[in-house]
């Protein structure tokens, strides 16, 4: 994928959680995006919390694409042929329906200026850590195979650094962003799914199966690993 690819499919993925999905915050860049020095010194820091990490990130403007719940993307592309995308959820709202409500509801009182920003602010830091959703990541990294033992494809879940979970396909930012809001935005996602209910013109599943038709096997995959679990996707069409 080269440089041109990937920023298009940041593009193509903010407007899908922009006008589609409806919830986009903001994109702060469409390109590559540079790792901030600090984050990444907090990022590798074994004692670090998830929640310096987050919030680092957060307070940098560290990040491609913010999501309504203060979630945040970031896209890093080395070559044609490597690349990391990352989900950081947001540990206090993220998942958690009933503190996502009392969000909005105090970013409505502040935009009428029933409420002052700084006492949004603070409501909002006095809100009970949660963590219901877990930090994921997607890494392409051809030359860093090892059969069994580093995947040139794959997930992780979570902050363990050795939980490599194998994948036979390598996705893109599109893709990535849309399987993050198919399982962890459902709200939003049944909304626009015509197999949850709706009736709409562009159904967002259809255009998820779209997106993975394109994306490209692992050729650094063998026979082996492939009889092993793998993430995947079906290539053969089922007879009816």
């Amino acid at each position: 994928m080269d440089d041109r690819d990937f920023a298009r499919e940041i593009n193509g993925a903010w407007t899908l959680v922009k006008d589609t999905l409806k919830i986009g915050r903001a994109i702060i860049s469409a390109r590559s995006l540079q790792i901030d020095d600090e984050f990444r010194n907090v990022a590798l820091d074994v004692e670090a919390t998830y929640e310096d990490i987050f919030k680092t990130g957060l307070h940098r403007s560290n990040y491609n694409i913010l999501l309504s719940d203060y979630a945040y993307f970031q896209f890093w592309r080395e070559s044609d042929h490597s690349w990391r995308l990352g989900y950081y959820p947001n540990p206090w709202l993220s998942g958690v329906a009933s503190a996502e409500m009392l969000m909005k509801r105090w970013e409505d009182l502040e935009e009428i200026g029933d409420l002052t920003y700084e006492e949004a602010s603070e409501f909002i830091a006095e809100m009970p850590y949660q963590g219901a959703i877990p930090p994921i990541r997607f890494e392409y990294a051809p030359a860093q195979y090892k059969e069994f033992s580093h995947p040139a494809a794959h997930f992780h879940i979570g902050r363990h650094s050795e939980n490599r979970w194998p994948s036979s396909i390598s996705i893109g930012p599109k893709a990535f962003v849309l399987i993050i809001a198919k399982l962890y935005y459902p709200e939003a996602w049944s909304k626009c799914s015509n197999f949850h209910g709706a009736t709409v013109e562009n159904c967002i599943e259809e255009r998820l199966i779209s997106i993975l038709r394109d994306v490209r096997a692992v050729h650094a995959f063998s026979d082996k690993e492939n009889l092993s679990f793998h993430f995947s996707k079906r290539t053969i069409q089922l007879q009816q």
